[in-house]
C-alpha cells in the first residue's frame, strides 16, 4: 500500500477518535482481481471489523453504506446518511475505488475514473466534514479530480483476504507505510503515453510509446503527474546525505559503487526505498530522459543513519543494439541520480565510461554529411566531395555571409544530395564508391 497524500498530518489517526466508515467498499470490500483470479479465501477480513479490533475499547466508529457498488447513479438517501454520519465525526473515512465490472480481465478500461456515485460522495461528505481521508480499492490508477476534497490518500490497491487488518494497521500507524508507487498515476487519460493509439483500429494495436513508457515518456515530455512513479509518503521523513560514487572514469566491462547516507530524521521508525537512476549526458540513439537502475529498502529507527550501496555494471549505462544484437555503451558522461521518487531527485553524481566495443558504422545514400563529420576518416573522404557543390566556398569561408546557416543545411543533407548539388560533377557512380570507400575502412 501506498500513502499518496497527508495533508496536515491527518494520518495516523488516533484511536479514541470519533471516525465515520463511509463506503460500500468498506463492508464488501475488493480484495482481488476480476475473472479467472478469483479464488475463495479461507478467511475475508471485515474492514470495519479490523478497524473496531485496532481502536480498541475506545472505538467510536459509525458506518455509512453511501454509495451502491453495482450502480454509477448517485443514491440520495445513502449520500444524505452518510453526510450526517461524517457530520457527527472527527473524521470521516471514505472507502473508494474500482468494482470488478471496471476492471477485470478480458477487456479494457475506456477511462480512468471512479465511478460517478463515488466521486460525488467523497464530495458530499468533506462538505459536511473537512478531515476526509480516502481509502482506494483498484488494479490501477485512477483520475482524482476529488483529491483536493481528500487530506489523507491510502492507495491500498487489491489487498487480499487480511486487507482489513493491514489497512487499519495503517490508518492507526500501528505500522508505517513504506509503499512506493511501481506506475505513474497521469492528471488525465489524455497524458497517457498510449492515448493516441490505444486501442487501435480494426483488429490492429501498434505500441508505438516504444522505450517512452511510464516515467519515461513524462520526463521526455515535461507532463507534470498527478503521482509520479516510485512516489510515497512516510509518518516519518528521510535525509539524504553524502553522495559517493567510488570511481570518476571506469571502462564498461568494469563496475563503479555508488552510496548514500540515509537518516531518519523523525521519532518513528520507518522504511524508505532509496532509487537510483543514470542519465547519458549525451547520445547518438534516442534514450530517455534517465532510467532506474537500483533500489534499495533500508529500515531505520528514530534518528538512525544507514548507508545505503549501489554496483553499476554495464548495463547500467548500456542500451540495446539491435546490429550487435546485445547491449551496448557509448562511451561518454553519465549522471547518477539518488532521489526518493523519479520526480524528486536529491543527489546527483558523474562519470565517464568508455566502451570496450568499436562499433563501425555502416553508412549509406541516406546517411548525411553530419553523420560523417563525426567520424575524422569519414570526414576526410567526403571533404573533396563538399569542394564539388556550392558548399564548398562556404567551407572556404566559415565566417562568411549565410555561413552558418549553411552549415545547419549541410549537417542535415543526405548524400545522395550531394549528387543533386554538384550540377553534374558528381554522379551516381561517384557516390557507389564513396560508399564503398567509407564502409571498407577498417574499424
Amino acid at each position: 500500500m501506498v500513502l499518496l497524500k497527508n495533508e496536515g498530518g491527518i494520518l495516523p489517526l488516533r484511536k479514541d477518535a470519533k471516525l465515520a466508515v463511509i463506503g460500500e467498499l468498506a463492508a464488501n470490500p475488493r480484495y482481488q482481481g476480476g475473472g479467472s483470479s478469483h479464488i475463495k479465501p479461507t478467511k475475508l477480513e471485515d474492514i470495519r471489523e479490523e478497524i473496531g479490533r485496532s481502536a480498541g475499547e475506545e472505538a467510536r466508529i459509525a458506518y455509512a453504506q453511501g454509495y451502491d457498488l453495482q450502480s454509477d447513479a448517485v443514491d440520495e438517501a445513502l449520500a444524505e446518511e452518510a453526510k450526517r454520519v461524517a457530520a457527527d465525526a472527527e473524521v470521516a473515512v471514505v472507502f473508494a475505488g474500482l468494482p470488478d465490472r471496471y476492471e477485470s480481465e478480458g477487456f479494457d478500461r475506456t477511462h480512468l475514473r471512479l465511478p460517478d456515485n463515488q466521486v460525488a460522495l467523497i464530495r458530499a461528505v468533506a462538505e459536511a466534514q473537512p478531515n476526509v481521508v480516502v481509502v482506494l480499492s483498484n488494479g490501477a490508477p485512477v483520475e482524482m479530480p476529488w483529491l483536493g476534497s481528500a487530506k489523507g490518500l491510502l492507495e491500498a490497491y487489491l489487498g487480499g483476504q487480511a486487507l482489513g487488518g493491514a489497512i487499519a494497521d495503517l490508518l492507526f500507524g500501528d505500522a508505517n507505510p513504506s509503499g512506493k508507487l511501481a506506475e505513474t498515476f497521469p492528471m488525465r487519460l489524455a497524458h497517457n503515453p498510449s492515448q493516441l493509439n490505444f486501442p487501435g483500429e480494426g483488429d490492429r494495436v501498434e505500441y508505438k510509446e516504444g522505450l517512452f513508457v511510464g516515467y519515461r515518456y513524462y520526463d521526455a515530455k515535461e507532463i507534470e503527474p498527478l503521482f509520479p512513479f516510485g512516489f510515497g509518503l512516510s509518518y516519518t521523513t528521510f535525509e539524504y546525505a553524502n553522495l559517493v560514487v567510488s570511481r570518476s572514469a571506469i571502462r564498461d566491462d568494469e563496475t563503479a559503487t555508488v552510496t548514500v547516507d540515509v537518516t531518519n530524521t523523525r521519532a518513528r521508525a520507518g522504511k524508505e526505498i532509496v532509487q537510483l537512476y543514470v542519465r547519458d549526458v549525451q547520445s547518438a540513439v534516442v534514450r530517455p530522459v534517465k532510467e532506474l537502475k537500483g533500489f534499495e529498502k533500508v529500515e531505520l529507527q528514530p534518528g538512525e543513519t544507514k548507508r545505503v550501496s549501489f554496483t553499476l555494471d554495464r548495463r547500467a549505462f548500456s542500451y540495446y543494439n539491435v546490429d550487435l544484437k546485445d547491449w551496448h555503451v557509448e562511451s561518454g558522461e553519465f549522471e547518477v541520480l539518488v532521489g526518493r521518487s523519479s520526480r524528486d531527485i536529491v543527489l546527483s553524481g558523474a562519470l565517464s565510461v568508455e566502451s570496450t566495443v568499436v562499433l563501425q558504422p555502416v553508412f549509406h545514400r541516406n546517411s548525411t554529411v553530419g553523420d560523417l563529420m563525426g567520424d575524422p576518416a569519414a570526414q576526410a573522404l567526403v571533404m573533396d566531395w563538399i569542394g564539388k557543390t556550392p558548399f564548398g566556398a562556404m567551407a572556404a569561408d566559415p565566417d562568411g555571409e549565410g555561413a552558418e546557416m549553411m552549415q545547419a543545411m549541410m549537417k542535415y543533407l543526405p548524400l545522395r544530395g550531394l549528387v543533386g548539388f554538384s550540377g553534374g560533377a558528381l554522379g551516381e557512380d561517384d557516390l557507389d564508391g564513396l560508399l564503398k570507400q567509407l564502409n571498407a575502412r577498417e574499424p
